[in-house]
């Protein structure tokens, strides 16, 4: 694993070579039990997923559903939408539902009891590439489990400016856009470039 510690925190950077690998052996752990008709990536790493799997296991029909989990005041776990799934019935549909990881495994958990059951569906099951060791919900097929902050290929300019402000404060400006750019296989101008236009990164460079 291509791992990274900064501090007390470890970061797990994948190229676009180890997704393919990963779902190709997600593909095959999957096809020996289980066969389906849809899939249902959620969005945006899931979909992603979802896409490499129908290249892989020849199965054209996707669909993106687009929620965030978040826990109310009575420490209660609901699922908000901001881009439904469109279908209305999955009668006698045999379904995939599709992330890139379950990290505290709540948005899979909701998906599957709010938008998922409620449309019944023949059969169901949820494959992701990673697991976290603390995720209360463990999908049905998944290939790795990753105690570290994991960077994916296509959240890297979004992962750039999330970290700045822990770099800087760890190593200072210029050591830290050093590593951020090999975290993200970057050249340092192209990072700094990105980091310009964040605003936790003009609050920390501002005398």
């Amino acid at each position: 694993m291509d791992t990274y510690r900064v501090g007390d925190l470890k970061y797990l950077k994948v190229s676009w070579n180890r997704v393919e690998e990963l779902v190709e052996e997600l593909s095959k752990k999957i096809s020996k039990d289980y066969e389906f008709d849809i899939l249902i990536g959620i969005l945006r790493g899931g979909v992603v997923v979802a896409h490499l799997l129908s290249d892989i296991m020849g199965i054209d029909e996707i669909y993106p559903i687009g929620c965030t989990s978040y826990v109310d005041i009575y420490k209660r776990s609901h699922l908000r939408m901001y881009h439904p799934l469109i279908i209305n019935t999955l009668n006698n549909r045999r379904v995939l539902i599709v992330d890139d990881v379950a990290d505290s495994g709540g948005t899979l958990k909701n998906v599957i009891e709010e938008v998922i059951v409620p449309k019944n569906p023949e059969e169901y099951r949820t494959a992701t590439l990673h697991i976290k060791p603390w995720s209360t919900f463990k999908p049905d097929y998944y290939v790795e489990v990753v105690d570290a902050w994991i960077i994916y290929p296509w959240e890297k300019y979004e992962m750039i400016k999330l970290l700045a402000p822990r770099f800087i404060k760890t190593f200072g400006e210029e050591k830290a856009i050093t590593e951020l750019a090999e975290l993200v296989d970057k050249d340092r101008n192209k990072v700094r470039e990105i980091l310009l236009g964040a605003t936790s990164y003009s609050k920390l460079s501002t005398p």
